[in-house]
């Protein structure tokens, strides 16, 4: 196996145990496509971890407004650090998304004429996880009268839920949302892994094959280079007359 297809192989299985970190959008510029690779898999496995943690933390305070049956606000000011980082997670799974299809266009282009390891289905999967994830959150935030225009951003979203949170009845409703869109990002982060991964693999497949066939080639002309000079035989020391062979012009 090549070191490159190693190294991603390897990370793959390594960053199961990455620990969470929070991912800005786009993936290291000066990255070769392999390290692209590597980097698109390790931080979508991460953002997964991360949607989970977050998702745990809501649920543990929504729990236990539910045993109350309404939201203090002692227990509203233990949740509003995990509601603006679900808010981070949502910002970042777009961005990792967006990422993600701009590497699968590179790895396209950059084989030019080569046929694409999953085709344009890769991009369109990607649009349609996009579109669902949008249409998902907004379905929720509706139930709890809450406007989806007010969550364009980490920022506006967090201090819309925050808001919310100046009255009891608001802050049930808040936290019942923040509840619902974590439980989306979670189910729609694993599902964008999945996608990640089976691209990358087919990625990685792919590039080794074309090294594999072009590893191929070459040895098939190294083999035909020995054959015809072998059929030559040795060249002469010596030539009929005694005299040595020609000596190139100075």
């Amino acid at each position: 196996m090549n070191t490159k297809h190693l190294v991603l192989a390897v990370a793959v299985s390594l960053a199961m145990a990455a620990p969470v970190a929070t991912f800005a959008g786009t993936l290291t510029g000066g990255a070769t496509m392999p390290e692209q690779i590597v980097q698109e898999v390790t931080a979508v496995m991460s953002l997964a971890k991360q949607a989970q943690s977050v998702e745990n933390q809501i649920q543990m305070v929504y729990n236990q407004a539910l045993n109350l049956e309404q939201v203090p606000i002692q227990l509203w000011n233990s949740v509003t650090a995990p509601i603006s980082a679900l808010m981070g997670v949502v910002q970042n799974a777009k961005g990792l998304a967006y990422s993600a299809q701009n590497i699968g266009t590179n790895f396209n282009n950059l084989y030019g004429n080569g046929m694409p390891p999953l085709g344009s289905s890769y991009s369109q999967s990607l649009n349609s996880w996009n579109a669902n994830t949008d249409d998902q959150i907004k379905s929720m935030l509706r139930q709890f009268n809450l406007q989806s225009a007010q969550f364009a951003n980490v920022q506006s979203g967090t201090q819309t839920l925050v808001n919310a949170g100046q009255s009891a009845s608001g802050r049930m409703a808040a936290l019942q949302a923040a509840d619902g869109i974590a439980g989306v990002e979670v189910g729609q982060i694993q599902e964008l892994q999945q996608d990640v991964m089976a691209e990358a693999a087919a990625q990685g497949a792919y590039e080794s094959q074309r090294e594999n066939t072009s590893l191929g080639a070459t040895a098939t002309v190294d083999s035909a280079f020995a054959a015809s000079a072998a059929n030559l035989g040795t060249f002469p020391t010596q030539l009929t007359d005694g005299r040595g062979p020609p000596m190139p012009a100075s």
